[in-house]
Formats: structure tokens, sequence, C-alpha cells
């Protein structure tokens, strides 16, 4: 009789509702655009409800516990901070994952702070710097940190180590061998496509990262139609036009 009394208080007891979380989180990873290594210390702050965090020893930072809805981020770094904020949507329960590309050498501190996205579309150089992680066996990756210390004239002087030269006819154009025969290289600038003769009027101090591509790693569609003397080719950076590869150039 004991025993089946305390089974029916216990079935007697109000039964809990697991509350909805309301609250959301950001995550993400501070990261150099010079080389594109971690960077620790940088202090994440949202203002609006005076909450922060700093980066641990691999870049690392996650802010819980904060009202869904638009919230603004600051940036700080070794006492540099960042002229404007950055605004993100967050919903409650889910996870803001997040990018932040420091150049910590620059006198301003203007880092690029975006929202994570598939790897294949994202257009920015912390997009290269997640390429670089999953494309590495397939393509060439060149860091500001590369660049210089290679010290070339130009972009095409550099792209000549991966195969890539210039071949002028009519007009000079970046091109490599394939299948048997000589293709034109499309070039994108910053995730938008320009014309392969005008390669080497880009500042080579201006570059912050050079992505180059032979052959396509996958069939993932990055979306950058690409531009050859003749027009538009409805072709993605990572796959290219054709089995030529592709060059994707990002600036600072």
């Amino acid at each position: 009789m004991h025993s089946l009394a305390h089974l029916l208080a216990l079935i007697s007891l109000p039964t809990l509702q697991t509350q909805p979380d309301t609250n959301a989180r950001i995550s993400g990873h501070a990261l150099s655009a010079y080389n594109g290594r971690p960077i620790a210390g940088v202090t994440i702050s949202v203002a609006k409800v005076e909450r922060f965090t700093v980066t641990d020893s691999n870049g690392g930072f996650t802010l819980s516990g904060l009202p869904a809805g638009p919230q603004r981020l600051r940036v700080s770094y070794e006492g540099r901070h960042t002229e404007q904020e950055y605004e993100f949507a967050l919903r409650a329960g889910r996870t803001t994952n997040i990018a932040v590309m420091l150049d910590v050498r620059a006198t301003n501190l203007a880092p690029l702070v975006v929202e994570a996205r598939f790897v294949d579309v994202w257009r920015d150089l912390a997009g290269f710097y997640e390429r670089r992680q999953r494309y590495g066996g397939f393509a060439r990756f060149f860091t500001r940190e590369d660049i210089e210390r290679s010290h070339p004239e130009a972009i095409s002087v550099m792209l000549k180590g991966a195969g890539i030269f210039t071949w002028c006819l009519y007009t000079c154009l970046p091109t490599r061998f394939s299948h048997g025969h000589i293709c034109s290289v499309p070039i994108s600038l910053d995730g938008l496509p320009i014309w392969e003769r005008d390669l080497d009027r880009i500042p080579i101090e201006n570059v912050a990262a050079v992505e180059i591509y032979r052959d396509p790693p996958n069939s993932s569609p990055f979306g950058v139609p690409m531009i050859n003397q003749f027009g538009f080719e409805g072709k993605d950076l990572i796959q290219g036009r054709g089995e030529c590869g592709s060059v994707g150039i990002w600036t600072r």
C-alpha cells in the first residue's frame, strides 16, 4: 500500500512544461586579415544589454543570454575601438555565427564583421579563409602575408607560380594550358567579374588575398558570373569556365 500511495502521489504532481528558449546566442571567431591566424584578446560587446566577451587563444567567442531581435555589436582590440557598430538580427533559441576579420597592424580598427554563410557563396575575405580550409587540396591560396613575402610586381607575376601566364594577341589575357589547348582564365574582384585584360590594373598593394582554382573540386554553385573577352559566362568561381579554372581576388 505504501508503494502504491507513493506512486499515486507522483502521478498527481503537476506536469512541468518545458519553456521555450527565448534567448539568443552569438558565436564565432576572430581571425587576422593578414594571414588568417586566430586572434586572442578581441573584445566583442553588445552595448544595449551591457554584455561582452573576449576571444580565447583560438580566436573563439560566445555571447549567450541575449534578447532576440536586432542587436548591435562593437569590436575592440588593444585599446582601439571600432568607429561603427554591426547590427545582426538575433533569433530566439538560435545561435548566430559570425566572423571577425582584423588587420591588427592598421592604425584605425576597421574589422570585417559578417555572418557566416555557406562557404561557396561567402563573398568576402572571411569566405576566402573558409575556402582555404576546405579546398586547400584543390586550389592555391595566397594571403597578404604570402604576397608581401614574395614581393610580386603585379598580380600576373604572382599567378605564374600557379601555371597562369599572360598571352598577348589582340589583347593580353591570363591563360593556362588545359587538356591540350590554351584557355583564358576568368577573374573576379571582390566577388564580381572583371575583364581579364584589366588584371594588372589592380594595385598589388591593395590586394588582401588571391584564390586560384584549376579544376572544379565539386559541383557546388558559387553563382559568380565570369567575363571573358567575348562576354558573360554563367559559371561559378569554384568551377570556373569549362576546365580552365578561375582566379578570385580580394582587396583590403
